[in-house]
């Protein structure tokens, strides 16, 4: 991936005429998306919206395994006392709420590595729209995310980072 991105920055590169990079006007930029999503009250939101919908589910998660733990117990007190049918009853009941534990585990994890992507995805194409708008009224050439691969050295002037999250905080859509 890493050679992907560098191969097409420099096929890009290439493909601009040179009176671009000859020109006063020509700027590059980057971003640095690990402070902006430290810095961004907007991001922020959708940070803390994400971990609440987690703990509700870890909530809702540990509440069943209470139930299964307390199952278990009173399956290994009550079993020599029980008739066979009440023991075999009672072991299906048990191998029923630790499958449907195991489900309910597995839709939870997916549910939250889609509503992570989802955010991840929104924030992404949201930030993507702010730094064209930026890009294009400041007249940028180039604006790369600071940890892209390849991108080793950059002076700090360059950096919008600031710009963006101002722009994605002001544009609050509630």
């Amino acid at each position: 991936m890493k050679k992907f991105v560098l191969v097409f920055v420099i096929i890009f590169l290439t493909g601009l005429p040179l009176s671009t990079f000859a020109a006063e006007k020509a700027k590059v930029g980057f971003i640095d998306m690990k402070r902006f999503q430290q810095e961004s009250k907007r991001f922020q939101k959708v940070r803390s919206d994400l971990k609440k919908k987690f703990e509700s589910l870890q909530k809702k998660l540990d509440n069943e395994k209470a139930e299964l733990t307390k199952l278990e117990e009173e399956f290994k007190k009550q079993s020599l006392m029980l008739s066979l049918d009440a023991k075999e009853d009672k072991q299906k009941e048990l191998e029923r709420k630790q499958r449907y534990y195991k489900y309910l585990y597995a839709d939870y994890t997916e549910e939250m590595k889609d509503a992570e992507l989802d955010a991840r995805k929104k924030v992404g194409k949201e930030v993507g729209k702010i730094v064209g708008k930026i890009g294009k009224a400041d007249g940028y050439v180039l604006i790369f995310e600071s940890q892209a691969p390849g991108l080793i050295y950059w002076d700090d002037a360059l950096d919008i980072t600031e710009k963006v999250v101002q722009a994605y905080d002001g544009t609050v859509q509630q």
